[in-house]
C-alpha cells in the first residue's frame, strides 16, 4: 500500500504472525526504504520473512504523448472549472537504486507492481536470495512474467474471467 499505512512494525506484526508482511518501497526515497528495511529486521525473528514491493517501471515513460493528448482533450472543462491541470511527467521512482538496495538486502520476497522485471534483474534478485513475485492484470503479462523467470504471478481481484 505505498503512501498508504503500510510500516515496518505492521508487516512485522503480519509475518510474526504466520502471514507475510510486506513493505512498500512505491513512492519513497532509497533512504526511506532502506530505514525500513533496518526497522522491520530490527522488529523479526532472524528466520521470519518478509517481503517488499517494488514499481517496476512501466515502459520508461512511453505514453506521454498519450497523457498530454488526453490533458488537451480535458483542458476546456478543467477552464471552465478553474482547474490548473498538471504536467505529464515519467518518473522510474528510483527503480535501479532501490533494486540495487534489495538486492544488497538479501531481501525474502520481492513482489513489482506497474511492470516486470527483466530476466536479468529477476537473476540478480534470485542471486540475493529473493523470491521474485509480478502483479500481472492480462494473459500477456504473465507470459511475460514468467519469460523473464519470476517465481510467483499474483493476479488481482476481478470478477473477469482470462481467456
Amino acid at each position: 500500500m505505498a503512501g498508504g499505512p503500510s510500516t515496518p512494525a505492521l508487516a512485522a506484526s503480519v509475518s510474526s504472525a504466520g502471514g507475510l508482511g510486506f513493505l512498500a518501497a512505491g513512492y519513497q526515497s532509497v533512504q526511506a526504504v532502506q530505514r525500513e528495511l533496518e526497522e522491520i529486521r530490527s522488529l523479526l525473528a532472524e528466520s521470519a520473512p518478509f517481503g517488499v514491493n517494488l514499481f517496476a517501471p512501466p515502459g520508461h515513460g512511453a505514453g506521454v504523448a498519450g497523457v498530454t493528448a488526453y490533458a488537451e482533450r480535458l483542458r476546456e472543462e478543467a477552464d471552465r472549472r478553474a482547474v490548473t491541470l498538471g504536467l505529464p511527467r515519467w518518473d522510474d521512482d528510483n527503480y535501479q537504486a532501490k533494486l540495487d538496495l534489495l538486492c544488497a538486502g538479501h531481501v525474502p520476497v520481492v513482489s513489482m507492481t506497474f511492470g516486470c522485471p527483466s530476466s536479468t534483474e529477476v537473476d540478480r534478485l534470485h542471486q540475493a536470495g529473493s523470491a521474485v513475485w509480478v502483479t500481472v492484470t492480462t494473459v500477456e503479462e504473465a507470459q511475460l512474467a514468467q519469460q523473464a523467470g519470476v517465481d510467483s504471478l499474483i493476479r488481482p481481484g476481478s470478477t473477469t474471467r482470462w481467456h
